[in-house]
């Protein structure tokens, strides 16, 4: 390269940023970046201490990152050049084939052990308490849509089918086990059971998790054709979206599956009033429209449906991760009581809840991510 040629391309360089920096500085600063999904860094304060620690430049170089006009099309626009330049994942999210995202999943092997080990304890003691006590595993997407990870992704994604085998193995004799794996195959080509570009489950797979759970112990589930599909949206970006900053990518459909109950009651431990639905509609318009489930996550939640037959006098206590939200309303049809303890905030002593309220059934329902991985079952006990 001449000197002028270098000459121009610095000057132009120079240029470049100090408009868009000059930009930056005139637009008024986003709290909030709905394409990420996360709070942007605001102005730092400033003192003498964290100017010889270099914490303030530290926060000044987030603050100006975050705020450069037009981040959201910038950090797309760098993904977009990744996947165009062969790279086939993003923060561990893999790029797959028909706009299917995949988490790259790994675990713990101590972790995972312990967490068995603290289930058991809590089913030992509990097993006799209760008509049954099951546990139902959600497996990752990639369990059930493999075919759609991109090449080679098998070589550092760990499966989860061995997995679901050595848990339920593990704990066999003190929960019984609820395999859904053999009802979603038989669902997936005729129905969508993982949200493309969330970790979750659709409301449809949920509700396949409630037919094998609802066989498992007698009940006579709810008939497919009897449930009303209320599609509510057609933009939903979960969180694999968020990670991969893949823009080009089809947005998720929700949608609900109700049928007829008599009026219910849902009561959410730090809510001032109940309830009469499970379901947030307001969270249709936040970034995560998974919240309308319930609005989100809560150490307790506790539902009364009055039923009048007598063979629906009966009681269930679920613990849970997020999976369940979207399951919980089809066993009110089976259910006058409901309490859902989600173990990341509950801090009550559960021997105690336990023996004073009374159950007829207990159910652990987790992703298989959440067994291998999440330091919570130590809760339990």
């Amino acid at each position: 390269m001449n000197r002028k040629r270098a000459v121009i391309v610095t000057s132009g360089f120079l240029l470049f940023i100090s408009c868009f920096g000059i930009w930056s500085l005139w637009e008024p600063d986003r709290t909030l970046s709905e394409f990420e999904n996360r709070v942007l860094a605001k102005f730092p304060s400033f003192s003498w201490d964290k100017l010889w620690s270099g914490r303030y430049t530290d926060q000044l170089d987030d603050y100006l990152v975050d705020q450069f006009v037009g981040r959201d099309n910038w950090v797309g626009l760098k993904s977009d050049m990744e996947r165009m330049s062969g790279k086939t994942e993003n923060k561990q999210v893999f790029f797959g084939s028909r706009g299917y995202l995949f988490e790259r999943f790994t675990y713990d092997e101590e972790q995972l052990s312990q967490n068995i080990e603290q289930i058991a304890r809590f089913a030992e003691r509990h097993q006799k308490d209760v008509d049954s006590l099951s546990l139902l595993l959600v497996p990752n997407s990639q369990t059930l849509n493999g075919e759609y990870l991109p090449k080679y992704a098998d070589a550092t994604d760990t499966p989860q089918s061995p997995l679901m085998d050595q848990i339920f193995s593990e704990l066999n004799g003190r929960v019984a086990p609820v395999d859904i794996r053999e009802i979603l195959q038989q669902k997936k080509n005729t129905a969508q059971i993982y949200f493309r570009t969330d970790h979750h489950w659709t409301t449809r797979g949920a509700y396949y998790g409630y037919q094998a759970f609802a066989n498992s112990i007698g009940l006579s589930p709810t008939p497919e054709a009897a449930l009303e599909a209320k599609p509510f949206s057609d933009a939903f970006y979960g969180t694999f979206y968020t990670k991969a900053n893949q823009r080009d990518i089809t947005p998720d459909r929700l949608e609900l599956l109700e049928t007829s109950l008599p009026e219910y009651e849902v009561c959410i431990e730090g809510q001032s009033a109940c309830e009469n639905s499970f379901y947030d509609m307001k969270a249709q318009n936040e970034r995560d429209k998974y919240k309308v489930f319930f609005g989100g996550n809560f150490p307790l939640v506790t539902i009364h449906i009055p039923h009048e037959e007598g063979n629906k006098d009966r009681s269930i206590i679920v613990f849970k991760d997020s999976y369940a939200n979207a399951m919980v309303p089809f066993l009110a049809q089976h259910y006058s009581t409901i309490h859902m303890i989600d173990m990341r905030y509950f801090r009550m002593n559960v021997d105690e809840y336990l023996q004073e309220h009374h159950y007829d059934d207990m159910l652990l329902l987790y992703s298989v991510a959440t067994i291998a991985q999440e330091d919570i079952f130590k809760w339990l006990n």
